[in-house]
């Protein structure tokens, strides 16, 4: 059974859509992690009654198939709305080994969501009160933010254990990271997506200006700040330790030297990033308080 660690992936990517939607899907990424591929890609220009229905295709076998074992919140047949979208490839699920270089191909039809009219006519909506609607959103924000802080602390634990082990082939502290990774991907890829929402409600219902601004940079602290300056760099580690890992970087010393470099970060980001995450925790609680108090 193979890893990816020493594999090649090369994005080569086409959008089979009609010409129309050929601007849909941009500035398209991909990455390694253990026995994962992840793929992210910005979604803009969809509308409000349209879905898409996103495949995964690769090169070693032509084409010919979509991959079965995909998932995240640009997979499937329900891909909807505009932002960042994750693509989750579980590799040894559809295969026993992968070696050498991979195009990829992203093929996504546009259609048109079903009409809300179409469905039973008992299903009658009701207007919710002023109250009902602040409770809903407080609902919202507070489970978004909350498992969007877990995953943060999840990320940093697992990053914490990992030892200069993972060098010589124990894959155990990887598969955590990874598994931590990818929860964070899809905790900040929904945030990112609702966020706008969020502070419309926001405003609409609270009709307070100095709250929505509040809410406004907490988001730009948990989705900017944050995100850019510890979990992006820790991002660059794993990057790093695949180079080593796959024998990129020739000679002991600089071997050594990489290594040292490594933990040396991951030590230094883990650390800021416990101390953001309070003073995220802190900005969210005070926020959440005020929300719940209608």
């Amino acid at each position: 059974m193979k890893f990816l660690s020493s594999i090649k992936l090369i994005p080569f990517l086409l959008l089979f859509v009609p010409n129309s939607y050929a601007q849909l899907i941009s500035d398209v990424r991909h990455e390694a992690f253990g026995n994962k591929v992840v793929i992210t890609y910005l979604l803009n220009g969809v509308a409000a009654n349209q879905n898409l229905d996103v495949s995964l295709y690769y090169s070693q076998d032509d084409f010919q198939r979509p991959l079965q074992n995909i998932h995240g919140s640009g997979a499937g047949n329900e891909v909807e709305g505009n932002g960042q979208k994750t693509i989750i490839w579980d590799v040894l699920s559809d295969k026993p080994e992968l070696k050498g270089s991979v195009l990829f191909e992203i093929r996504a039809l546009v259609y048109a969501k079903q009409n809300p009219a179409s469905k039973a006519v008992n299903n009658i909506p009701t207007t919710l009160s002023i109250d009902d609607r602040k409770s809903e959103t407080y609902s919202d924000v507070s489970s978004s933010l909350s498992n969007f802080i877990i995953t943060l602390k999840d990320l940093v634990i697992a990053f914490q254990r990992m030892t200069p082990a993972v060098f010589d082939g124990d894959a155990l502290p990887m598969r955590n990271v990874t598994n931590a990774v990818l929860k964070y991907n899809d905790a900040f890829n929904r945030l990112n997506h609702d966020r706008m929402s969020y502070e419309k409600q926001v405003m609409q219902l609270w009709q307070n200006e100095a709250l929505t601004t509040d809410v406004r940079y907490l988001f730009d602290y948990a989705l900017g700040e944050l995100h850019s300056a510890n979990v992006l760099e820790l991002n660059s580690s794993l990057n790093a330790i695949n180079d080593i890992s796959s024998g990129k970087i020739a000679g002991r010393k600089n071997q050594k030297e990489a290594k040292d470099k490594v933990f040396s970060d991951i030590y230094h980001n883990t650390t800021q990033l416990e101390k953001r995450v309070l003073e995220l925790e802190r900005r969210a609680n005070r926020i959440l308080y005020t929300l719940s108090d209608k």
